[in-house]
């Protein structure tokens, strides 16, 4: 059988019935300030009555000062004249668009702007003056949606003020006898009865509101409290409800844009990767003829001067990179082709340590501060030595073209679990954010027009991805990039086949 419990109506009455027979006097003083408040608020909107019934009486056209005034025949002037009459009424006063008078009634000794005074020009609404003497009421003038003047009318609260005092000294004369009863004993009931559930109920709102849904409430007194905490808890529950199935759903809805954002991507890759096809068909059927051509010559070169180291040396250098020419164009055609995973082992140190001695040759490298830091005892890696040199080559003209003369290069090569990690660093210009998102993708560049093609980076991803790895970048403004390359160790693909 549910235990009774009574309304929150009987138990607050039942409680303050107690109280006011001795307490009456006491809460009719804490009533003063609002009823203080209720007469001036009163006065305030009579105020704002009659003002607005005087603006209602005025012409279309407001007159400015000297040009014009409001003529004492008005209807305006005769409302306001019958107005003075009253006892409270102390002055009104209508300004132009300029804050000059062009109409003013009240009672002799008023000056002519005393509804403005002390008042910026911007004022607007009902004020109370500093010596509590009078109530102003300021209201602009419209005429088409435009402001062209301003009326304020005074008027006194003598009247609410005789009556304030009067219920001022009834409630003083009691005010000392109850004040410790009420405090007392109204603070200790009401607070156990009300307030306390109350403030309990509204902490759990506040960790409610703060995403803390396993707030619950147990509430004594009152039916009515009672109902509110069964229905808190129930909010509670359906919140928390709620809250996992929106989760759900934004799981469900960013993982539905990431296969979305993927497959898009994929289709604009293969059709890049169309037409690199074909470039690449055509750059290996024109290139491939004058290739050979060079090569030839070096070799010749070569065959009539054999004790000339120099021209030995240049032959070499030409048959090689002619060579590379070649793998890079052909490289190019297996980049718009799907690539299995694998590849030859290759000694990563040894591949680094050939292309920096490449490179070096070059002028612009020279002009710049390339240096290295290999760990010793690297493992070989899964990949093709010529096309990991292809990436490192891409990588470092990149780091040129980014890095002012007397800048920082340095390719770093350590072991980092199962891979091989390659990384490029450089002091340079660095990458926007926006950039960093597209600088994978084929033919996007940041360089000027004929710097480049935007291919190495698309390509050089290509390459390790084919080999089973993968390619990163992080930049900063003003502060450098950092490329970094995974190359899967070559004995942990041999220790899995066996």
């Amino acid at each position: 059988m549910a235990r009774y419990r009574p309304s929150l109506t009987i138990s607050i009455l039942a409680s303050l019935g107690l109280l006011l027979i001795l307490t009456w006097l006491l809460f009719s003083l804490l009533t003063f300030k609002t009823a203080a408040n209720d007469l001036y608020a009163q006065k305030g909107e009579h105020a704002r009555t009659l003002l607005k019934a005087f603006i209602s009486l005025l012409p279309d056209s407001i007159p400015t000062y000297p040009e014009g005034f409001i003529s004492p025949d008005s209807q305006a002037a005769q409302y306001i004249q019958k107005l003075s009459e009253e006892s409270a009424f102390g002055r009104l006063t209508l300004l132009d668009r300029n804050g000059k008078a062009i109409f003013s009634a009240g009672k002799e000794g008023n000056d002519l702007y005393s509804p403005f005074q002390g008042l910026t020009k911007t004022a607007d609404g009902s004020y109370i003056l500093p010596d509590g003497g009078g109530l102003v009421q300021i209201t602009a003038v419209l005429r088409y949606g435009e402001v062209v003047g301003k009326a304020g009318l005074l008027l006194s609260l003598a009247p609410e003020k005789a009556r304030l005092d009067r219920s001022r000294q009834m409630l003083m004369a009691y005010f000392a006898l109850d004040f410790i009863l009420l405090l007392g004993l109204g603070s200790f009931v009401l607070s156990r009865i009300v307030v306390s559930p109350i403030n309990r109920l509204l902490t759990a709102t506040e960790k409610i509101t703060g995403g803390q849904y396993s707030q619950r409430l147990i509430v004594s007194g009152s039916a009515e409290l009672a109902k509110l905490a069964t229905a808190f808890n129930e909010m509670a529950s359906a919140l928390s409800a709620k809250d996992l199935q929106v989760t759900e759903q934004m799981t469900a809805l960013e993982k539905a844009n990431s296969d979305l954002r993927q497959a898009r991507e994929e289709t604009l890759r293969t059709e890049k990767m169309a037409s690199i096809g074909l470039l690449a068909a055509g750059m290996a059927h024109e290139i491939g003829t004058p290739l050979a051509s060079i090569m030839g010559y070096a070799e010749l070169s070569a065959g009539e001067q054999p004790e000339n180291p120099a021209i030995q040396d240049y032959s070499r250098r030409i048959s090689e990179d002619c060579s590379r020419i070649d793998r890079i164009v052909r490289g190019l055609l297996d980049f718009s082709r799907p690539r299995a995973p694998g590849g030859e082992d290759a000694d990563v140190r040894d591949v680094v340590l050939t292309t920096i001695d490449l490179m070096t040759q070059q002028g612009v490298f020279k002009q710049l501060n390339l240096s290295t830091k290999i760990d010793e005892g690297l493992l070989p890696a899964k990949c093709d030595q010529h096309q990991l040199q292809q990436v490192i080559i891409n990588l470092l003209l990149n780091s040129r073209d980014a890095t002012p003369v007397g800048g920082a290069i340095t390719v770093r090569a350590r072991q980092d679990g199962a891979h091989i990690r390659l990384d490029v660093i450089d002091n340079g210009s660095g990458i926007t954010d926006e950039s960093m998102k597209h600088i994978f993708d084929p033919f996007f560049t940041t360089k000027p027009p004929g710097k480049g093609t935007g291919l190495g980076l698309a390509i050089s991803a290509r390459i390790i991805e084919g080999f089973g790895g993968r390619i990163t970048a992080a930049s900063k403004v003003g502060e450098g990039s950092c490329f970094s390359v995974w190359l899967p160790l070559a004995r942990a693909e041999q220790g899995e086949e066996t």
